[in-house]
């Protein structure tokens, strides 16, 4: 009989690891590893936090998990600032993508769009049974 627990990280990270590598060259062509690396960046004016941005590298691809600026420091680019801040953190840990997700009817849309993010996939009844867009973007070479 199959019995399913709950378990940790450490207590299954040696089968993850040799399990996911059997299919590392049917899969890519040639032994890889998966890297991970979180990031946040807050912008500030006068000393106080104005707009923050938070997600993960993970193996070429950014995702930007959290972005949010003050209500009252909107439309001044401090949201344009920080997604240029993460691409630049992107290009430095070597991805080539940006991406990240939005309520469908959401007003952040046009940002988005206006920052060459286009739309990928639609993903229906998801968070709070709300329709959410999924976009992505290359990072630019600079």
């Amino acid at each position: 009989m199959i019995r399913v627990t709950r378990a940790s990280r450490k207590s299954t990270i040696a089968f993850s690891i040799k399990e996911w590598h059997k299919l590392d060259v049917p899969h890519y062509g040639r032994r890889i590893e998966f890297n991970e690396q979180t990031f946040r960046f807050k912008a500030t004016e006068n000393g106080n936090v104005v707009g923050l941005i938070s997600g993960k590298h993970v193996s070429g691809v950014v995702y930007i998990d959290q972005i949010i600026t003050a209500e009252k420091a909107r439309r001044r680019g401090i949201g344009t600032v920080l997604i240029r801040r993460v691409e630049e953190f992107g290009r430095k840990v070597g991805a080539h993508k940006l991406w990240l997700m939005t309520g469908k009817d959401w007003s952040e849309n046009a940002f988005y769009k206006k920052l060459g993010f286009r739309i990928e996939a639609t993903l229906s009844d998801h968070h709070f049974q709300r329709d959410f867009f999924v976009y992505s973007r290359a990072i630019k070479v600079t």
